[in-house]
């Protein structure tokens, strides 16, 4: 994260423009007193302080508010009380958060998750893309709030948690829900949704243990069932049925830009939201790669065919950022789900997944003898153990490989092979 130093006033504050990633602005009058910009826009007040002194006191940072909420002259005051108080010894932020305890209920906490640890990865504190985490506040909102929304997060016991893991998984929070545009979204239960908002659930309580809200994660120690991990590969025969079937929708002159996204996903083995939040600024077509910002995995750089470049190239320019914009030019596109069901119905692949076209990739890659290194390559693993789940599909064309020159050198020794 950046950053910079400029006399904090409010006329300055009101002119700051956000930027792509997060900076800082230091103020040159009180040290450590400074202005946060997120790339969303919001600007808060934040201090830096040292709890006692000397080189091993501890250090804190804390947002003072937003500048929606606080003017400067008001933040700069406060900013100088907490370092009054931290001089002597005090933890005012410590304090604050104390006398929240057993008053902040569950849902407040994902709120308050949402706005200041969600946009950023836990681990690297990389900005993530706002489709994915609006993604997992609204899984917690609806299957979280309505059994333990209501809760002080003090009183959250592993047992609730445990209550709320089978609830998610025998379909209680499950329902139909009408969208902003007039449609019906369908929210599913289950185990696998109970898997993964239980995570997300612990990272929330991670986060309030940061802010010393919480002395333990009731989430621990919760027993997941681990999920199945599901093989659907398209063989030849189903690839080419998909194909048939893109042809004859565009053809109609249906969804040109979710034909095109399919597609390029099934070209370049790339995770959905990869496609459809792909920038302009984001594709080499000089050098044949995708230089993509914000992956699961962080930034990540992939190599692309020649046919993966040419659907790009002939990609209309309707929007100066996105490859792929919505109807109104706000986002990426967002209709991609609705065709790919009938696109999926027509070509009789009803048990086939959108990210099964990822997986397809890589099977067709491991086919031709390509190696897992290069398989995670292609597919933007950071991790190696994470492209072993193709390790049979190579073993599979390495005894193929195996055969084919064993006929060869048996022909040349007039050795049998039946």
């Amino acid at each position: 994260m950046s950053s910079r130093k400029h006399k904090l006033t409010q006329i300055f504050i009101d002119s700051v423009e956000p930027e792509d990633k997060r900076f800082i602005i230091w103020d040159t009058e009180i040290a450590a007193f400074g202005l946060r910009v997120m790339p969303t826009g919001v600007k808060s007040f934040i201090i830096r302080y040292r709890i006692g002194q000397g080189r091993l006191a501890r250090e804190r940072m804390v947002t003072l508010g937003k500048t929606t909420d606080l003017r400067c002259e008001a933040a700069r005051s406060k900013a100088k009380d907490f370092r009054s108080e931290a001089r002597i010894g005090l933890d005012p932020e410590a304090e604050r958060r104390r006398d929240e305890r057993g008053i902040m209920k569950v849902s407040a906490l994902i709120e308050l998750w949402g706005k200041e640890a969600a946009p950023f990865n836990r681990r690297t504190g990389a900005p993530r893309k706002p489709q994915r985490y609006n993604d997992d506040i609204r899984l917690l909102r609806v299957h979280v709030n309505p059994i333990l929304g209501k809760m002080p997060i003090t009183e959250v016991k592993k047992h609730d948690i445990v209550r709320l893991r089978d609830g998610i998984a025998s379909g209680a929070t499950a329902k139909k829900q009408k969208t902003k545009s007039r449609g019906i979204q369908e929210v599913k239960g289950g185990m696998g949704t109970a898997r993964r908002t239980i995570a997300m659930l612990k990272s929330v309580f991670a986060y309030a243990l940061d802010l010393e809200l919480l002395e333990k994660n009731p989430c621990h120690g919760v027993r997941i069932p681990p999920g199945v991990q599901r093989e659907r590969y398209l063989t030849q025969a189903e690839a080419q049925r998909l194909g048939e079937v893109l042809s004859s929708f565009e053809a109609r002159g249906e969804a040109a830009s979710a034909i095109r996204i399919i597609r390029l996903l099934s070209l370049t083995g790339a995770r959905r939201g990869e496609i459809m939040e792909l920038k302009w600024s984001e594709i080499d077509f000089e050098r044949g790669f995708l230089r993509l910002d914000a992956t699961k995995s962080g930034k990540s750089i992939r190599p692309i065919s020649g046919a993966a470049q040419k659907l790009l190239s002939e990609a209309p320019r309707a929007h100066e950022t996105w490859v792929f914009p919505d109807a109104k030019g706000t986002g990426p596109y967002q209709g991609l789900p609705k065709i790919w069901r009938e696109v999926r119905e027509a070509a009789g692949l009803e048990d086939f997944r959108m990210h099964d076209l990822r997986h397809s990739f890589a099977s067709f890659g491991a086919a031709n003898g390509l190696s897992l290194p290069i398989i995670g390559a292609l597919l933007g693993h950071k991790n190696t153990s994470t492209t072993q789940r193709y390790a049979h599909l190579t073993d599979i064309a390495a005894r193929q490989a195996a055969n084919d020159v064993s006929d060869m050198v048996a022909a040349a020794l007039g050795v049998s092979t039946g």
